[in-house]
């Protein structure tokens, strides 16, 4: 499948290649033909669900790409490796997220997408649950639940912070007209990139000053009991009846529906994810005496090679579940995988993340390992 993906991804390259001049005197009307169609035939031929935008270059004379997968962030992998793979074309820059625009070119935006109107909008800006930012948009021609302003400040908001500032940091995105009494001003919509900024720093500023790895070994912990129903088989960690962690914020994110993000916890690029074992047959042919003993052996193989540590977990009504930290995905990854191997551990055994980004990726700790259960994705 990957070779087929490759080959797909080449092919369309190289129809853009071809294409490229035609594009150019496209976008200088110098020539009509169905750009739309053109694109679902090639482009659509990796993957149905991608959507593209095309702008003026950001950094020389020309134009741009943007490739983008929008909410299916499960396909944010697979447009990394479509920007991996493309050529370099005179004239040509390619993005993987919407950038950021000004005030004017947002207003024609929101004009040109929604019909809207967000002159007058204002804005208040302020830390949620999960380490996101929430947004509160008033206007007196808002009113709570509208959809026309609910499209008009979602476009807005895309378009002023970017794409990728949209997705890791924004949570709920409410309009109103007033603002409620508790709240003390609203600023102008045009603020909103640099009240959004703001709080980012402030959250990083609260995040962790050292590695999880290097944290004191005094760090508090957290346990739940859950009550999961019992089925055929179980995506992510769906089976869980006891966790813990030494991350509650963390760990309560990457059990809900809202979309897990690392850098929202980690100042030092660590990537949080986890070792899933199926259980089902037990421990016989394993030289591990029980989970504690493959906790141990992981912590301190990574914590040995200053690449990560054990940070939580859990039991399942069949698989057991180790969270990492890594600050170094592909060198923590083959260690865990040799750990693993190295006690015998049977066949249906993982390595899978918590990021929305990359919750279809997985890493088979033995060569014949096969898929994992996964979640069903559109």
């Amino acid at each position: 499948a990957a070779v087929m993906t490759q080959d797909s991804i080449d092919a369309w390259w190289a129809a853009f290649a071809a294409k490229a001049d035609n594009l150019d005197a496209l976008f200088t009307r110098k020539a009509k033909w169905d750009l739309p169609r053109w694109m679902h035939e090639h482009l659509g031929a990796v993957h149905p669900k991608l959507f593209w935008e095309f702008g003026r270059a950001v950094h020389e004379s020309g134009h741009r790409l943007v490739i983008t997968p929008e909410s299916r962030h499960y396909l944010r992998p697979l447009v990394n490796e479509i920007l991996r793979r493309a050529p370099d074309i005179d004239g040509w820059e390619f993005y993987p997220y919407r950038l950021a625009e000004d005030l004017e070119a947002t207003k024609l935006t929101v004009v040109g997408r929604t019909g809207g109107d967000i002159t007058d909008t204002r804005f208040q800006a302020e830390i949620g649950a999960f380490h996101r930012i929430d947004l509160l948009f008033v206007s007196p021609r808002y009113s709570p639940e509208d959809q026309q302003s609910l499209n008009d400040v979602f476009v807005a908001t895309e378009m002023l912070l970017g794409e990728q500032r949209l997705d890791k940091w924004i949570g709920a995105i409410e309009v109103a007209r007033y603002l409620p009494a508790e709240h003390v001003h609203a600023q102008p919509i045009e603020k909103l990139k640099a009240g959004v900024d703001f709080l980012v720093s402030e959250i990083q500023h609260g995040l962790p000053e050292t590695p999880y790895h290097k944290l004191p070994e005094d760090t508090e912990w957290t346990m739940w009991k859950l009550e999961p129903d019992e089925a055929d088989d179980y995506p992510a960690q769906s089976d869980m009846f006891v966790g813990k962690s030494m991350n509650e914020e963390l760990w309560k994110n990457a059990h809900t529906s809202v979309p897990f993000d690392s850098v929202r916890y980690s100042r030092f690029g660590e990537t949080f994810c986890y070792v899933k074992i199926d259980g089902s047959q037990g421990l016989d042919e394993e030289k591990f005496s029980d989970k504690g003993e493959i906790e141990d052996a992981l912590d301190d193989a990574l914590r040995q090679a200053d690449v990560g540590c054990f940070i939580g977990g859990g039991t399942g009504l069949r698989y057991s579940y180790i969270d990492l930290a890594l600050t170094d995905v592909d060198r923590g990854a083959a260690i865990v995988k040799q750990v693993l191997r190295n006690g015998n551990i049977n066949k249906r055994s993982w390595l899978l993340f918590y990021d929305a980004d990359y919750e279809a990726r997985w890493i088979g700790i033995w060569d014949d390992t096969p898929p994992p259960p996964l979640p069903e994705f559109e």
